[in-house]
Formats: C-alpha cells, structure tokens, sequence
C-alpha cells in the first residue's frame, strides 16, 4: 500500500464497511496490551445504541484495494456523558473548563494490526479533526499501549494519568488545540 492507495472516508454506522471497521477494531483489541476479544462487539452496541446520537458524532473508515484498514469516530462531548464527566472530575474545574468546555472527543481509533506503522492512524485522527469547530480535541489512551505515541507525534499534550474504574487500568488524557 502507498500513500495514494488509501483512502479515508465517512460511513454510516451500518452495511458491509462498518462491519469491516468492526472487525478490524476487534481484531486490534484482541492484540496485546488489550487482548479483549469482546471490544468489537462492545464498540458495536455502543456506537448503534448512544454515539451516533451525539453532537457532531463522524464515523470514518480508511480502506486500500477493497479491504479496511482503519477506523476512527469521535463526537463533541458534552455534560452529562460517562467519559466526559469522569475525567472533569478528575482534571478539576479550571483544567476542565480549559480542555473540555469546547471539545471534539475522539473517541476510538484502530488499525489492522498487519497495518500497523504506515500512517493509517495519523491519516484516520488527521481527518477526524479537519475543519472541526471546537476549540480543543481530547482522548484518552492505556498508558500501557503505544497509540500514546502517535497522539503525541499529532500534537497531543498529556493532561493527566487516570483510572476511570477502581483497581482498572491507567489511562492517559490527551488533548490538542484546534483552533
């Protein structure tokens, strides 16, 4: 795959494209650090039943010679979603109002992981966030995993190190301005 054979594109989250951002998101997670061999399902319900309902919610695929490669969606966060609320909690009300007031949430990204390590991730955040209106974008990421990596490399700042659950895993918030 080159450059140009990649294409990245918006979907709806249903038919045959999504179902192969699905698999490819499965198949990432059921990889090392991860090994959930659940996530894709989880993801699935989550994006059908709650995310795509949400403000500025953008669902995109990038695929090469018919086969998906990637997928990343996101959507602007508001008060009163899980995410949203546990990390103002856990940045405190001035940081919150900096980071989150005004922000594009991007909320999941895979790549196949024989993909892995030629841009597709770059490409797939590169194009979530072009043109968005909010002021700032955020993430969160396992501080175990490398995806940290590529978040920093597109202009990420670490804000905090958190858990969402007691005893869970510890997670980097991210965030970048957009404007």
């Amino acid at each position: 795959m080159t450059a140009t054979d990649l294409r990245i594109r918006d979907i709806e989250p249903a038919g045959p494209l999504f179902e192969g951002a699905i698999a490819v998101y499965g198949d990432s997670f059921a990889e090392p650090p991860y090994s959930d061999l659940d996530r894709g399902r989880e993801v699935r319900a989550r994006i059908r039943d709650t995310h795509r309902h949400r403000k500025g919610f953008r669902f995109l695929v990038a695929e090469s010679e018919g086969a998906v490669l990637g997928m990343a969606y996101g959507y602007r966060g508001e008060d009163g979603q899980w995410w949203h609320d546990a990390v103002a909690r856990w940045l405190g009300p001035r940081k919150s109002a900096e980071w989150l007031s005004d922000a594009y949430e991007v909320v999941e990204v895979a790549v196949a992981p024989a993909a892995q390590g030629r841009g597709i991730g770059t490409a797939l955040v590169t194009a979530l966030l072009e043109g968005r209106p909010e002021r700032t974008a955020v993430l969160s990421t396992r501080t175990d995993s490398r995806a940290h990596e590529l978040y920093h490399r597109l202009g990420f700042e670490y804000l905090a190190e958190m858990t969402f659950t007691a005893g869970g895993w510890p997670f980097y918030i991210m965030g970048r301005r957009l404007r």
